[in-house]
């Protein structure tokens, strides 16, 4: 992609809907910004041009952010993250966990508190490729490693928690115990603050008497606060 097809684009963004402030491309072709944010554009259904967002994302991988501006390095996190949902979805496992791994080493090169990013869900990410490409032993042992080094953690939001102890629950249910999957998830909420306006509705999911583990799971993860939505500590 030159200057000239990227201009194009800008344009065709702005014009869409979304209707993003412009300023978010004002450094242009040449600053990796702009390049990461108009990929994220340009992958929403609306647009549908995952080719040219993928070839963004691309040219921002060896770009190495400002180590002492948390956004910076949020930024280039995101973009990684989203570059590798990309590829799960289109079933190129291999890619996509290359791509998370990078994000997450980029995350964990410092100790900001990010404003979007949470390292649990990083994490998160890479195991639940892991667990699709057949190496669920290697995801499990990395999900009890988090937990083992952050449980003691005096953090009352801590997203390694709620996101190790939720993927375990999340075998556990696979595997058909209820009992196991629903403790695991009761450790993953532990670590999260729940409003009161979620708290009877977890109640109530937590209480179902049927063996249906696939249902109780999706009752509460309805019932559970958006994790963007609300205060980590870690």
């Amino acid at each position: 992609m030159d200057k000239e097809q990227f201009d194009v684009l800008v344009d065709t963004v702005l014009e869409t809907n979304a209707r993003p402030p412009e300023k978010l491309f004002a450094g242009g072709y040449e600053d990796w910004h702009c390049r990461a944010r108009l990929a994220h554009f340009l992958a929403m259904p609306e647009l549908n041009r995952p080719e040219a967002a993928k070839e963004l994302f691309h040219s921002i991988i060896d770009v190495e952010p400002d180590p002492e501006n948390a956004e910076d390095i949020e930024e280039k996190t995101y973009a990684l993250q989203h570059l590798s949902q990309m590829e799960r979805e289109a079933n190129r496992y291999e890619e996509a966990l290359n791509y998370i791994n990078i994000a997450l080493e980029t995350a964990e090169e410092s100790d900001f508190l990010y404003k979007y990013i949470l390292r649990g869900e990083l994490w998160a990410d890479r195991w639940n490729l892991l667990h699709l490409m057949n190496r669920t032993e290697e995801a499990e042992a990395e999900a009890d490693e988090r937990i083992g080094f952050f449980k003691d953690i005096p953090v009352a939001h801590n997203s390694y928690l709620y996101y190790g102890y939720r993927f375990k629950a999340q075998l556990a249910a696979e595997r058909g115990v209820v009992l196991v999957a629903k403790d695991f998830m009761h450790m993953a909420l532990h670590a999260m603050d729940i409003p009161p306006i979620n708290q009877e509705k977890l109640k109530t999911a937590f209480e179902a008497q049927h063996e249906n583990i696939s249902w109780i799971m999706a009752e509460i993860d309805k019932a559970t606060p958006n994790p963007d939505n609300i205060h980590w500590d870690i």
